[in-house]
């Protein structure tokens, strides 16, 4: 057996054929059961997909819940007007100071209403200046003034 030397790309790739091929099937028994790089990015692609049509849905039910809120939170408004109308209404007030209750329970508002009714009650009832009557007397006047003294300190 003599040596001869290689002189094309050709011939070079002649004599390496049957090693090349030899390595490639070792290669691909050693890997065999792995997935392609092809596999892998499709699988990639896939599930960047899903990722993405998730987040999407994410992003759909937040919204959803931040509406849900923004109504619940209305609803309660409402409930609050109603219950504050209602209050102001059994202690003798007019529907307009409803709003003017203050606190943060039934029971405060309740509390706040008595006392505002309480004030306009005390506001309100003082004795006329004169008596309507045209004949009436000064005497007349000066003791129902008198009368109303007593009971606003009793």
């Amino acid at each position: 057996m003599s040596f001869t030397p290689i002189e094309t790309q050709e011939q070079f790739d002649a004599a390496i054929k049957d090693r090349l091929s030899r390595d490639r099937e070792a290669y691909a028994k050693r890997f065999e059961g792995f997935k392609s790089p092809e596999d892998v990015q499709a699988l990639t692609n896939q599930l960047n997909d899903k990722i993405k049509s998730l987040e999407d849905a994410a992003a759909a039910t937040k919204t959803l819940l931040a509406e849900k809120d923004a109504k619940i939170a209305e609803g309660e408004t409402y409930r609050t007007d109603l219950v504050k109308t209602r209050i102001a209404v059994s202690a003798g007030l007019d529907i307009k100071y409803a709003n003017r209750l203050t606190g943060t329970t039934e029971d405060e508002w309740k509390k706040d209403a008595e006392d505002l009714a309480k004030d306009f009650r005390t506001a309100h009832n003082f004795p006329p200046i004169g008596s309507p009557e045209p004949s009436g007397s000064s005497k007349a006047t000066r003791s129902q003034f008198a009368d109303w003294l007593n009971e606003q300190t009793n």
